[in-house]
């Protein structure tokens, strides 16, 4: 089934990754202290408390409250901080050459590429994720000052422009020097985790699991550490009556425990998924519902998930869940009007559609599927499961399915730049050519 424009950097699809295992370091479990993080580990404090050392102490910063790539704003420093330069990380050699071989010539030659003038912000607003990529390069290599919050901040657009071209295999290379610095903890290394933003922690904690020869379970173990800081951090705020910062902990507590439900289910640990969201405190109920419900039947209880949907307040989801059902029990038929209904309900929900079609090709109706998939791919903005569906349609229903699929490059190319989506250009792969 589809899910609604799956944005192309997604690490289990089917790009190119290649296997970079990085070096274990010694952790203690997911439940010590925050310390224990991997992405924010203390300087070790001197055995005596001295006035230098109260010199060094760091005022909390404020941290990001959106995703866009922007810099976080840090609160105006009212004491020493140590000095940690950033420089090692303008070495042009860390960096890979993006090659256009896997883009389709219709958009290369499109007249819709931005201009070799474009700024950063332009690029990304346009969806030129790869050409932002290489901008936020160029201009972290030719920043000459020492403000570490903007080398972060073109850092972080790198990579997750990498991971959105679906690249995610040279954004965890690039990743590792910064890294291995936080690993090796040097004096002011604190002070950086501090200012980092809270994007960028998360991408690195994603971007490390990538090739591990654990199989994803560092890191686990890094999402919970994360989770103690969040938590200790969530402490500190409702002490003081920071309402703002409160409010900002607590989604990030949050969205931690939700982010471990889907690394496991990544590993395959579908059982332990389900548990783990049974300790869930504060979300919302029908959220954990849904996802209960969709763990359930991946793993064939479709018994159990009909009694998850039935505790959902959400009449739009608990329908969408019932024509699941339908399909996982092979009543493909039911599941069909089901979708067909759904989508005159919820005329922005293109998933709806899009399930539709693929239970018509279920039945054998492959020529219905590829007209409500083509339906699709003319009036929305292409996203990767419409268009693996229809380049599979064209592959089942022609013999001619390079060219169906050509003249499908060719009318995406022709579409409006814009970010939704995973951007506007696309790569040969996902269109199966």
């Amino acid at each position: 089934m589809a899910t609604p424009r799956s944005p192309p950097g997604s690490i289990r699809r089917h790009g190119r990754n290649i296997s970079h295992p990085i070096p274990r370091r010694t952790t203690v479990g997911p439940l010590e202290e925050a310390a224990d993080d991997p992405l924010a580990e203390a300087t070790p404090a001197p055995p005596v408390a001295s006035k230098e050392s109260e010199d060094a102490l760091v005022p909390p910063v404020e941290q990001l409250r959106d995703s866009t790539p922007q810099p976080p704003n840090v609160k105006a420093p009212q004491q020493k901080r140590p000095a940690l330069n950033l420089g090692f990380l303008q070495n042009g050699d860390l960096y890979h050459q993006l090659f256009v071989n896997d883009v389709p010539k219709a958009f290369l030659e499109s007249p819709s590429q931005p201009s070799l003038e474009a700024s950063l912000s332009e690029l990304l607003q346009g969806g030129h994720f790869r050409r932002a990529a290489e901008k936020a390069l160029r201009d972290l290599l030719a920043h000459h000052g020492s403000d570490s919050l903007l080398i972060l901040h073109l850092l972080y657009t790198r990579l997750a422009c990498l991971v959105l071209i679906s690249r995610p295999d040279l954004a965890a290379q690039e990743a590792l020097p910064l890294l291995d610095m936080m690993a090796r903890n040097p004096p002011g290394v604190q002070v950086i985790v501090q200012i980092m933003p809270w994007e960028l922690r998360l991408l690195l904690v994603r971007l490390q699991s990538i090739g591990a020869a654990d199989g994803g379970r560092r890191g686990i173990m890094a999402l919970y550490a994360l989770s103690a800081e969040a938590r200790a951090n969530l402490r500190d705020a409702r002490t003081n009556g920071d309402n703002d910062n409160t409010a900002i902990w607590t989604n990030r507590l949050q969205d931690l425990g939700l982010r471990v439900c889907d690394a496991l289910v990544e590993m395959g640990e579908l059982e332990t998924a389900t548990r783990h969201l049974d300790t869930l405190a504060d979300i919302d109920p029908d959220n954990l519902a849904y996802r209960k419900a969709l763990l359930k039947v991946r793993v064939g209880d479709v018994s159990g998930a009909r009694r998850c949907a039935e505790q959902m307040h959400d009449a739009g989801r608990k329908k969408g869940l019932e024509a699941l059902f339908e399909v996982a029990d092979g009543n493909y038929s039911s599941a069909i009007r089901g979708w067909q209904m759904l989508a005159e309900e919820h005329a922005g929900h293109e998933s709806f559609t899009q399930n539709a079609a693929v239970s018509l090709l279920y039945t054998g109706r492959i020529t219905s599927a590829q007209d409500v998939l083509e339906d699709l791919s003319a009036r929305l903005p292409m996203f990767p499961t419409l268009l693996f569906n229809l380049s599979t349609v064209y592959e089942l229903c022609t013999e001619r399915a390079i060219d169906r699929k050509t003249a499908l490059v060719q009318r995406a190319a022709e579409q409006e730049p814009g970010p939704d989506s995973g951007g506007w250009e696309r790569s040969t792969f996902e269109f199966k050519l």
